[in-house]
């Protein structure tokens, strides 16, 4: 995550220098007033720079889930990048509206205005007489997207009104690009800073529209048939089996997101096996192990019915298994669905690669432990239970004990965002190598 923030910053940092071409005399300026304008328009234009990478974050393109190695990162950056937008934007409204208070109350000195020669009949001449309306449209998209930042951030809501949410930010975001581009300093529109902001609206208006008609997605979505599914009543979760005929195929680990009939798309792990080694006339069934965690995954077993049409979107993520070191697995809860795929994958693949898996559990399904002690026939994997209802959580020193070179191998987590968290706290106490620890940010929120 590190490089994407400092790729982030980087893509900021150049924005801000081909600014600095089109401000010459910035150096000059003696007082506030005379440097506000050029800073309303440096955060104005950072913060519209920043939104436009939310909207295309939130496109779910291929190629920008491999730039960010896993769509799960590209929503943590997305969320990150949205902070950081509205802060600019806030900086920005400070900057034209404060100054103007306070000059209106007699504790500031009004700067003086420069003396603008427009070319009648150029397209800024065109666009001059806009500005007014533009800055009461761009004030009021910006306290919109402020507030629906912060109900999608804190507020509970469930994910049909969060998805509403981000529809209300793309309106506003067209708002605010109209804003910026008709309030675009007069000076810049012969210097390289106008294509550059124009192309950079332009990039966030189609990502804003591909929100809007829903069709974020939509060249990822599959259409599949529910064969079967069962609902363990001691570990509550339920196991789906869906055909779907023109499934692409998918490596282990990875998820995607399912539509049932008059729901909204929701995230699960693929647990079926991904990779070449399915047999012949598998390939197209994907399987999904769900965990009660709320209201529709806790009643999802009571609307299922066979027969029924859903929509598959994926493959994503790149929690793949792909390394050469001697691997250790840790599954918290629902996290064993993935590596419950990677185990059918192994012993299709006869593998005799050393693993360490460990699976902790609040509510152990002798079941599930079952099929996954099967899982491990043939393979050479050393399979170990944490029951948390007679055990401590698992640390760093529990795996210590049992992995033979720790600082050697690679560990792969998928379970709570706090267990996760503690295990990274404990393993960089120990200058563990971090790049060595795959986890997915399986939150997008």
């Amino acid at each position: 995550m590190k490089k994407l923030y400092i790729t982030s910053v980087g893509i900021i940092f150049l924005c801000a220098l081909v600014w600095l071409v089109a401000e010459p005399n910035l150096l000059d300026n003696a007082t506030f007033m005379q440097w506000r304008s050029s800073l309303i328009q440096i955060t104005g234009i950072i913060s519209t720079l920043l939104l436009t990478m939310v909207m295309v974050l939130a496109l779910r393109l291929p190629f920008i889930e491999r730039l960010t190695s896993g769509l799960d990162k590209s929503y943590r950056l997305h969320k990150w990048l949205g902070i950081y937008a509205v802060v600019f934007g806030a900086i920005h409204w400070l900057l034209a509206i404060v100054p103007k208070q306070l000059v209106s109350y007699g504790l500031m000195e009004r700067g003086a205005k420069p003396n603008l020669t427009i070319n009648p009949d150029s397209f800024y001449a065109t666009i001059h007489s806009l500005r007014g309306g533009a800055e009461s449209i761009g004030e009021w998209a910006l306290y919109l997207f402020i507030a629906l930042t912060l109900v999608a951030l804190f507020a509970p809501i469930k994910y049909k009104r969060f998805k509403v949410i981000h529809k209300l930010m793309a309106v506003a975001y067209l708002f605010i690009a109209y804003h910026s581009l008709v309030l675009l300093k007069n000076a810049y529109w012969d210097n390289l800073i106008t294509p550059v902001v124009i192309g950079t609206v332009v990039l966030g208006v189609v990502g804003a529209l591909f929100s809007l008609f829903g069709l974020i997605g939509r060249r990822q979505q599959h259409q599949g048939v529910i064969r079967g599914f069962h609902f363990d009543e001691l570990n509550k979760t339920t196991l789906i089996d869906i055909e779907v005929p023109k499934w692409p195929g998918h490596s282990s680990g990875q998820f995607a997101f399912l539509t049932l009939t008059g729901e909204e798309p929701h995230p699960f792990t693929i647990t079926s096996a991904g990779g070449s080694q399915i047999n012949k006339g598998q390939e197209t069934r994907v399987q999904f192990l769900i965990k009660a965690l709320g209201d529709f995954t806790s009643t999802i077993h009571q609307r299922l019915e066979i027969g029924e049409n859903v929509t598959v979107e994926g493959p994503y993520g790149h929690f793949d298994f792909n390394d050469n070191k001697p691997q250790i697995w840790v599954a918290g809860g629902i996290g064993c669905a993935a590596f419950k795929a990677r185990l059918e994958e192994l012993q299709s693949l006869n593998s005799r690669d050393p693993v360490l898996f460990y699976y902790c559990t609040e509510y152990p399904s002798p079941q599930l432990i079952r099929d996954l002690e099967s899982a491990t026939y043939g393979t050479n994997v050393d399979f170990h239970v944490i029951d948390n209802r007679l055990h401590r959580f698992l640390t760093v020193d529990d795996i210590r004990q049992r992995a033979n070179n720790l600082q050697n191998s690679s560990i792969w987590f998928c379970g709570p965002t706090s267990f996760g968290n503690a295990l990274k706290q404990q393993l960089e106490s120990l200058q563990f190598d971090m790049k060595h620890f795959h986890t997915e940010l399986f939150n997008f929120r």
